[in-house]
């Protein structure tokens, strides 16, 4: 359960940074290989070009945090089983 909590949690954090510095790879990667259009219609008053780049970053970077986060949880795990 806590890893869902620290993948939203990385989400939202990378989300609102994306918002700040739309150039952070690699969602602006990933829309310009799926020749997504540059589409100036707000969703929630932001761009929509933004608001895509912004949720990919947010969940590549999400995931990214909670697998490491899940490998060194089950590391530390097993080393206190071998410690009993």
């Amino acid at each position: 359960m806590i890893g869902a909590v620290i993948f939203v949690v990385f989400f939202l954090l990378f989300f609102a940074i994306t918002l700040g510095f739309p150039s952070l790879p690699p969602g602006e990667t990933i829309h310009e290989l799926l020749n997504i259009p540059y589409l100036e219609y707000p969703v929630l008053g932001i761009p929509a070009w933004l608001f895509i780049s912004a949720i990919v970053n947010g969940v590549v970077y999400g995931f990214i945090v909670w697998l490491i986060f899940s490998v060194v949880k089950t590391k530390i795990f097993k080393d206190e089983e071998k410690e009993d």
